[in-house]
């Protein structure tokens, strides 16, 4: 006993397992003093193997934190090492992210009131009086602000050529991440991720409607649509006014017209599909037969195109004739089959080659108009025409 040196089994304790060199002591030692000396070394050994010293070997879960302004949080850590497991309290001494605090359990909760990057060190202790062995981490804190995107400088109609670009583009404010996407109609725009979404050598079917919607977490922002004309520099042709259906007789002059707009115009005249016609904005058919009734249209060509016009019926009836006179009473009727709602004349003279006069005016009918004359006991030549 007299040359037991405390402090050599001290440093021997320091550096071996503690259980093991109580197993190996001598039995002597229970007798002497130097069984404080072993409890003492045996209480404060951990210094040597405590979370404090192995700091380095200890680690925490998360690292990174991230919140939103105004809205709860709650985030639960973990320090531990392999030598003495999982902290039983934590605590930590670094300035908190407005709005929230760290329990003694290791939540990080409550509602951030402001926006920004913290660095916390949080400590975990063995015990849950915040006491024995401790190891401090360092976890990162970001609180991002609540800002929903809002359009500034929303997109506006753009008109070009064909073969031109044709440029779109947004202003906004809103908190990041934003994402931010192209949409023609509601179809993406391949890889129009970009403030400006730039259409090149644009063609007809580039054409239409385009928004651009924008995206973070807290809100989700459409533009309105805003439109995309594609101007030819040679537009086709415009139809201002479309040919109109006729009724004629027999024998008749017929005009069909049409009405367009644009340079350099062509005109081909069908009557189904057989063309009919020469270059003009108007088609004259003379002394018209039954033959000729059928649909008419034009189709209208220039340097940029074609365009048809709607179909135009053509109906010929016989030539204009009186049926024989009909008595009725002491009248006489005379009728004529004419076309519906057209306005006719009934003239007659003395004798065939005589000057002919107005007797009366009358609407044609298709079902056959029909003419009362008073007796009279001169002979007369009676004839119908049109009135105009």
């Amino acid at each position: 006993m007299n040359a037991f040196r405390p402090h050599v089994l001290a440093a021997f304790l320091q550096l071996a397992p503690l259980t093991r060199v109580f197993q190996h002591a001598s039995p002597k030692l229970a007798a002497g003093p130097a069984i404080a000396i072993l409890r003492w070394i045996f209480g404060t050994a951990s210094v040597a193997g405590s979370m404090h010293g192995l700091s380095g070997a200890s680690g925490i879960s998360p690292t990174t934190v991230r919140a939103t302004n105004g809205i709860r949080t709650s985030t639960t850590f973990i320090v531990s090492d392999t030598s003495h497991g999982t902290a039983a309290a934590y605590s930590t001494t670094s300035a908190m992210p407005p709005g929230l605090t760290l329990s003694s359990r290791g939540i990080l909760s409550g509602t951030p009131t402001n926006g920004g990057s913290f660095t916390l060190s949080i400590r975990g202790w063995e015990n849950s009086n915040f006491s024995g062995n401790s190891a401090t981490k360092n976890v990162s804190v970001t609180v991002v602000n609540t800002a929903p995107p809002v359009i500034t400088t929303p997109p506006t109609n753009v008109t070009v050529n064909t073969g031109q670009n044709a440029v779109f583009s947004v202003g906004f404010t809103g908190h990041r991440p934003l994402t931010l996407r192209w949409f023609k109609e509601d179809i993406e725009v391949a890889g129009a991720t970009n403030t400006t979404l730039t259409l090149t050598n644009v063609q007809a079917a580039t054409a239409g409607r385009y928004r651009v919607r924008l995206v973070n977490s807290v809100a989700t922002v459409f533009s309105e649509f805003v439109t995309l004309t594609v101007n030819s520099p040679n537009p086709p042709p415009s139809l201002t006014a479309q040919p109109v259906s006729l009724a004629a007789h027999v024998g008749e002059t017929v005009r069909f017209g049409v009405g367009a707009a644009g340079n350099g115009l062509s005109f081909a005249w069908t009557r189904g599909i057989q063309a009919v016609g020469g270059n003009a904005s108007e088609l004259v058919l003379t002394n018209v037969t039954e033959g000729d009734g059928g649909t008419y249209g034009v189709r209208i060509s220039n340097a940029g195109g074609a365009t048809n016009s709607a179909g135009a019926v053509l109906t010929v009836l016989p030539r204009l004739r009186l049926d024989p006179p009909a008595r009725s009473g002491e009248s006489v009727q005379l009728r004529f089959t004419g076309i519906e709602g057209r306005p006719y004349r009934l003239e007659s003279a003395v004798e065939l080659n005589g000057t002919f006069s107005p007797v009366l005016d009358v609407l044609g009918r298709s079902t056959g108009a029909v003419m009362t004359l008073a007796p009279t006991n001169a002979a007369r030549v009676f004839r119908v025409r049109t009135a105009n």
